[in-house]
């Protein structure tokens, strides 16, 4: 608590006017402190940022979660010249009576639907498996990460395609070199899944934060994105409250209660000072563990852009791992695969493995036994077992390997 002191050797028993002036502003300043200290942040799942040095630019990426809840993952080297198709969440969590544990055959689907060929070769972290990134890069620099907002309400259109958001991230880091292209595209699908927004940077330094509130596609660039970061509130939230902590009232506020993953991300990006000597990958890397939120994280993403780099490292290894755009093959050698927690150190570029139906299947087992554990029991009594949803997805992968005219 603050306490402030007036002394004034002539002031009377009866408090002067001045002094009830000061005394109401200091009580409203507590009250207005106490409140902002009290005030929530939003859900805590994720964070990303872009942060630009000398010529250097990075994009970092956490991925936290409830605190025992394990996250698996791979690391995917997806080539050039994949066939996809679209298809929707509601055929990954449909009754097996509908479905059983396949899809729909793309002659069968009702228009509009749609299918492309990848032109670029990207590497993604993807929990689902093969094809359905959480984010990733492509070969041209450009790079996408999704956080949760619950506020999230996708728009749809009839005209438009319905596609899995996770692969409508594939889709973009396919098809996409910049995030002028990626916003062409924003407007042209139905996304189904989960309660995302979206973190899109290219080489050239240009972000966008894409946002779907009450069915309508909400862009922050150029001018608008006032801070190259992005957690779990609603960007025109963070905003605001980044202004809170502006000024006398913010340093009070800030001994009250530590700010925001937003507000301290924002700080750190306008406190770097090349002229120090300190090394951009090492600030990047100290910025991408203040906002982690601790006990929860469980992966940690640092991507070079300019020198096409991604470094990594995970609850159950802290070891910093990296790999390298140049050390692939994005046409001749097969699609490649290595679990993000593997008990290596160092370059890891030389050990993925080539992918396997049985590999991709194995991992979105073991990612479907630990949801249904813990939050999608719901779809057993639909019929829907671990199993079904594990092999829904592993399905979908080896189709799209096995057609041979594109």
């Amino acid at each position: 608590m603050f306490v402030f002191e007036y002394e004034n050797p002539r002031r009377s028993s009866v408090p002067s006017s001045m002094e009830n002036h000061m005394n109401r502003l200091v009580i409203l300043l507590i009250m207005i402190v106490v409140s902002l200290a009290l005030s929530p942040e939003g859900p805590r799942n994720c964070s990303t940022f872009m942060f630009e040095a000398d010529s250097f630019l990075f994009v970092g990426h956490n991925l936290d979660e409830t605190p025992g809840f394990h996250v698996p993952g791979v690391v995917c080297v997806n080539k050039r010249n994949t066939y996809r198709e679209g298809i929707e969440y509601f055929e990954l969590i449909a009754p097996p009576e509908e479905y059983g544990t396949c899809l729909i055959p793309f002659d069968q689907r009702p228009e509009p639907k749609i299918n492309w060929i990848s032109r670029y070769g990207s590497i993604t972290f993807n929990s689902e498996g093969i094809d359905f990134p959480d984010g990733g890069i492509n070969e041209e620099g450009l790079a996408i990460f999704e956080m949760s907002l619950g506020s999230t309400k996708y728009p749809f259109d009839d005209a438009d395609p319905s596609i899995f958001m996770c692969l409508w991230i594939q889709y973009l880091l396919d098809n996409c070199a910049t995030v002028g292209e990626v916003l062409e595209n924003t407007d042209n699908f139905n996304l189904q899944g989960w309660t995302w927004h979206y973190f899109v940077t290219d080489r050239s330094g240009e972000c966008a934060i894409i946002e779907f509130l009450d069915g309508k596609a909400v862009i922050h660039t150029g001018d608008d994105l006032g801070y190259p970061v992005l957690c779990n509130s609603r960007y025109d939230v963070e905003l605001k409250r980044l202004e809170k902590y502006d000024g006398f009232l913010g340093s009070i506020l800030s001994t009250f209660k530590k700010p925001s993953r937003f507000v301290r991300a924002a700080r750190m990006l306008d406190r770097f000072d090349g002229s120090t000597g300190t090394i951009p990958r090492d600030y990047a890397l100290e910025l991408l563990e203040e906002i982690s939120i601790k006990g929860w994280n469980k992966w940690q993403i640092l991507v070079d852009v300019r020198n096409m780099v991604i470094y990594f490292h995970t609850n159950r290894n802290r070891e910093l791992r990296f790999v390298s755009f140049e050390s692939f093959d994005f046409d001749e050698k097969p699609d490649q695969m290595l679990d993000i927690h593997t008990d290596l150190t160092g370059d890891v570029s030389a050990v993925f493995e080539d992918y396997t139906f049985e590999r991709n299947y194995e991992h979105n087992r073991e990612r479907a036994d630990l949801l249904f554990a813990d939050r999608f029991k719901g779809l057993i009594d639909n019929g829907v077992t671990a199993e079904v949803y594990a092999r829904r997805y592993a399905d979908y992968s080896e189709r799209m390997r096995s057609v041979k005219e594109k």
